[in-house]
């Protein structure tokens, strides 16, 4: 992989040549297509307004962070900035230098890219949700998609052009976290959220509960396949998290290292967040879209800023003395966080109206 990773670091130097006007902007891309970002902030903001999407979101965003952690784990891939400082392809002489910025520092191996992977889903979820709306309210934009279509190259190759600005990733590993991307986002929804939501194909005539086991099974598959994937690599003498010792060796401000970006909170996260969509994700969450009208904004913008922020409050007491605790508390949080977005705070913006959403049933 050297004489790849030689070339990848040629392309960085260039792009941190030719674009060293817009580090600020760049900065700002890599924060909002950060995954964490993502999951923290915008799934909620989206809950609001459609817990279909958000459920979306969700699924796409955890299922494609399990997948991109655990690839990262199987393929073990370097990242630019440290890569660049302890390899022996280069001798002293002709070493390159590559600018570290305050995003640089990431700790996870670098193959693929978290932020192509979310910014990739993001966008088709986002093109898929529009279309739905002007589809089933009938509006008749024709103008939409020559302008949002446009956009969405640009955006995912201002996140991709991101990444290697900062030198957290190789051009290669941008690539293929948007290919997973883009693939997974569509078939997600079109072969799991959709038909179980909107009661159509397979699921149509599967009963709801057993729907749910079979989710909450394949939720469990994935933190088996976790810990099997973890253990392989100390079976085989690999330190699962020998690249978070390179981070803390080669990046030039060691305080910008955080703990979400290595592959055991991603994977915690993700995790988590699948098995409490299994459990909440049901053919309920449609009415929450049709029944907007009946639906209170206020209670669900007050009752989704109360429950972020005692989320935000339980996070940031959980005790990081034991790691087990640690990881087992977070784990528990972001399982409940789904249950909390996409059921309880829809229900409460639903109860003033309950009265009269019985009339018309009635």
């Amino acid at each position: 992989m050297e004489p790849v990773y030689a070339l990848g670091v040629s392309c960085i130097q260039l792009v941190q040549y030719w674009f060293a006007d817009y580090g600020e902007y760049f900065e700002i891309v890599n924060h909002f297509a950060n995954p964490h970002y993502v999951l923290e902030i915008l799934f909620p903001l989206i809950s609001i307004l459609d817990s279909v999407f958000a459920a979306q979101l969700l699924l796409s965003m955890s299922f494609g962070g399990w997948m991109n952690a655990v690839l990262k784990w199987w393929f073990l891939e370097d990242r630019p900035y440290w890569w660049v400082r302890e390899t022996t392809y280069y001798t002293e002489a002709n070493r390159p230098h590559l600018l570290q910025t305050l995003q640089s520092c990431e700790t996870g191996p670098g193959s693929p890219s978290g932020h192509s992977t979310t910014a990739a889903s993001v966008l088709v979820l986002v093109i898929m949700w529009l279309s739905h709306i002007f589809n089933d309210r009938k509006w008749n934009v024709w103008w939409w998609k020559y302008v949002v279509y446009p956009m969405f190259p640009l955006a995912l190759s201002s996140v991709m052009f991101a990444r290697l600005y900062v030198a957290t990733h190789f051009p290669h590993q941008c690539m293929l976290g948007a290919l997973l991307g883009l693939f997974l986002a569509p078939a997600l929804c079109i072969y799991v959220t959709d038909p179980f939501i909107w009661r159509y194909g397979p699921h149509a005539t599967l009963p709801v509960k057993q729907a749910v086991t079979w989710h909450t099974i394949s939720a469990i598959i994935t933190i088996l396949i976790s810990v099997v994937t973890y253990y392989s690599l100390v079976l085989c003498g690999v330190d699962p998290h020998f690249t978070v010792k390179l981070a803390f060796r080669w990046c030039e401000n060691p305080d910008s290292i955080h703990v979400s970006t290595t592959p055991m909170f991603a994977l915690v996260q993700c995790t988590a967040n699948l098995l409490g969509c299994a459990l909440c994700v049901t053919p309920v969450l449609a009415k929450y879209r049709h029944n907007t009208k009946n639906r209170s904004l206020i209670i669900s913008i007050i009752a989704t800023a109360v429950s972020v922020y005692g989320f935000r409050v339980l996070e940031a007491n959980i005790p990081r003395a034991s790691t087990f605790k640690f990881y087992t508390l977070n784990f528990i949080l972001n399982a409940v966080r789904p249950a909390v977005l996409l059921r309880l705070v829809p229900s409460l913006a639903m109860w003033p109206y309950s009265s009269k959403i019985k009339e018309k049933v009635n």
